[in-house]
């Protein structure tokens, strides 16, 4: 570590504001413990967006999707607006509308395949496969418009 330069400055220089700043000789900075800094080094705030420390704020990012006008709150709405449609949307789109989901969440595919004879969870599992490599940006893209589509098929 440099000295004299903030520990949120070390971490990811565009992602964090730092509200305390580090003393200049590897002291600790107010209100932060040593495992508070360990931890803050260790997991960077890109895999943690919505992590807020005691000793930092977080900035929001400025991701493409973003630039579109879209946000986590679009993503959310029009995921429990899909849940509120006035008929039940045939198999094959709502394994899209699964598939883009599980990517736009979690991301690239982590579990085994499941069983022969569990045909629902295969089901799901290639819904999800095939939208492997798919950027979370994107697939939340793909997703609300996905959403926007069938409630104006089926309504709400």
């Amino acid at each position: 570590r440099r000295a004299g330069l903030p520990i949120a400055t070390l971490v990811n220089p565009g992602d964090w504001l730092d509200a305390n700043p580090a003393p200049a000789r590897g002291g600790r900075a107010r209100g932060c413990s040593r495992r508070t800094r360990r931890t803050r080094r260790a997991l960077p705030s890109a895999l943690f967006p919505s992590w807020r420390g005691r000793c930092e704020r977080l900035r929001p990012p400025l991701a493409p999707w973003n630039l579109l006008g879209l946000s986590q709150a679009d993503f959310d709405k029009a995921a429990k607006d899909v849940r509120k449609l006035k008929t039940r949307p045939d198999d094959e789109e709502l394994k899209a509308l699964y598939g883009l989901y599980k990517q736009s969440v979690i991301g690239d595919i982590d579990i085994e395949c499941p069983a022969l004879l569990d045909l629902k969870g295969k089901a799901k599992w290639e819904a999800w496969n095939l939208q492997k490599g798919l950027s979370k940006e994107d697939a939340m893209i793909a997703y609300i418009s996905k959403a926007k589509e069938l409630i104006e098929k089926y309504g709400i």
